[in-house]
């Protein structure tokens, strides 16, 4: 298993106030919302932002988690 490494204009964006979502509906997913685009990232992005104390979650609706930058 490869770890993947952090894209730092990820982080950047999230910093900047992007925030993701989490949809544990078919599986783990996560789009990043960045004003009007949404783009997927892979769970290992999303968990490592989450573990590497970049994101924290906000709240939680049904199977959706929506996390924001915890600075």
């Amino acid at each position: 298993m490869r770890e993947e490494r952090l894209d730092p204009l990820l982080v950047q964006l999230v910093a900047q106030g992007a925030t993701l979502e989490e949809s544990h509906r078919d599986g783990r997913r996560y789009t990043l919302i960045a004003g009007h685009q949404r783009l997927p990232i892979s769970a290992v992005l999303g968990v490592k932002l989450e573990r590497e104390g970049h994101i924290r979650p906000l709240c939680r609706l049904s199977s959706k988690t929506l996390w924001v930058a915890s600075n």
